[in-house]
């Protein structure tokens, strides 16, 4: 009977043992994850701003290629003329 309980508080604290040590070994695997989960996330969104960056890039390439009107207003920004033109600028 002595051997039995013995066995049985020994199977506990091996078994407490066991526990204790995976809880020790997952919980910083677990925050770990729980980290890159949040720099994935951060990462998705930059990868977003991106895209939507390239985008607007694309569009602005094909209103280059297809709207002239567009080329024209920019060059008339930065002071750029077609050959034989005569342009006047007045300073304030």
């Amino acid at each position: 009977m002595n051997n039995i309980k013995l066995f049985q508080g020994l199977f506990f604290v091996v078994f407490g043992a066991i526990v204790a040590t995976g809880l020790m070994i997952t919980l910083p695997k677990y925050r770990q994850a729980a980290g890159l989960e949040q720099e994935k996330a951060e990462l998705d969104r930059r990868i977003e701003l991106k895209n939507q960056e390239i985008a607007s890039v694309r569009e602005k390439q094909n209103r280059f290629r297809t709207d002239r009107e567009f080329v024209e207003g920019l060059a008339r920004e930065n002071r750029r003329v077609f050959p034989g033109e005569l342009v006047f600028v007045f300073d304030n």
